[in-house]
């Protein structure tokens, strides 16, 4: 018998974050509305028992077990596929959600026809702003980011305007977002030839150039315990992070776009290489993050130049 539709079905990616998972759950099932709502878990074939965990003590949540690590896109699509709710919201493991928080994102679409996605204020484990919208992605925004602009002038990264008020933005965080199902069958899913990072920017390109507004909602806060199953490789991720923005890049912008952005990540690699030599030798307690990412940034900055298969991703999935 085929279950009945909800307003809202929520899609879960698990990747070696058991503590974490059993937390954002039960911080879902607290709210009394959730009673209605669908919960999917997708574990990327984790190692530290995740799936048992949720299979036992949430019995009432759709578990599914992939084989193999799907990446974000890929294991947001499989839970998408299977959802029944007129809203969908893809949510990290690492977050934490207050008791009516969803409720208001979903009462927010009802009333705003036009608007085809939404993202919350997100703050970090202590109650700091964290960045989760911003403008759509460009050259502009990227001169400020491989610059490292926005770490001498900390508007740049957070934007002159206030982070309390609701706003139409280019993107919301795939940490927390919230799309309503018309819009997803508009523009169609998340683009699995991105396997980590930049997949939510370019779903939100996507479902704007369809005619859908994209709305920042401070009046819903979660809480995002940020990147914690992507700091278990983080040199990886910074990798595959950059040949994600190419990805995205190549897809959606011309080739003098693609290769601006080439130099200017040579440029940030250098930058980089030198901030963070230099905190190898003042730092001693942080020389294996240092180590990490100095090793990241002289593989980026090879493959930049060397390998056309990096840089140039399109005819390849923009996985590890």
């Amino acid at each position: 018998m085929t279950a009945p539709p909800t307003e809202l079905s929520i899609c879960i990616i698990s990747w070696n974050t058991k503590a974490l998972t059993r937390n954002c759950l039960t911080s879902l099932f607290e709210d009394p509305r959730s009673d209605g709502w669908q919960v999917i878990v997708v574990d990327n074939d984790s190692a530290d028992a995740s799936a048992d965990m949720v299979a036992a003590e949430f019995p009432v949540v759709e578990l599914v077990r992939s084989d193999r690590n799907l990446g974000f896109a890929g294991g947001n699509n499989l839970a998408m596929a299977q959802a029944r709710g007129s809203n969908l919201l893809l949510l990290n493991s690492d977050t934490r959600v207050p008791v009516g928080a969803l409720g208001h994102l979903i009462d927010h679409l009802a009333q705003a026809g036009d608007v085809g996605a939404v993202g919350p204020r997100l703050v970090n484990g202590v109650g700091q702003l964290e960045l989760s919208c911003g403008r759509e992605p460009g050259l502009t925004p990227e001169i400020v980011h491989k610059l490292l602009l926005h770490r001498v002038f900390p508007f740049f990264r957070f934007g002159r305007w206030n982070h309390g008020d609701t706003r139409d933005v280019g993107w919301v965080t795939g940490a927390c977002l919230m799309v309503r199902r018309q819009a997803l069958e508009t523009a169609g899913a998340l683009d699995d030839g991105i396997f980590m990072c930049f997949e939510d920017l370019e779903w939100c390109m996507r479902l704007r150039a369809a005619g859908w507004r994209i709305e920042y909602v401070p009046g819903c806060q979660v809480v995002h315990l940020e990147g914690q199953s992507i700091r278990q490789r983080m040199g990886d991720m910074l990798v595959v992070s950059q040949q994600s923005l190419y990805y995205l890049f190549q897809k959606h912008f011309s080739r003098g776009h693609l290769h601006a952005l080439r130099l200017l990540t040579a440029v940030e690699m250098i930058l980089r290489t030198v901030l963070w030599s230099a905190l190898w030798t003042i730092r001693p307690g942080g020389r294996e993050e240092a180590g990490h990412r100095l090793a990241a940034y002289r593989a980026i900055f090879r493959r930049t130049f060397a390998d056309r298969s990096y840089w140039a991703p399109r005819d390849g999935a923009a996985a590890p």
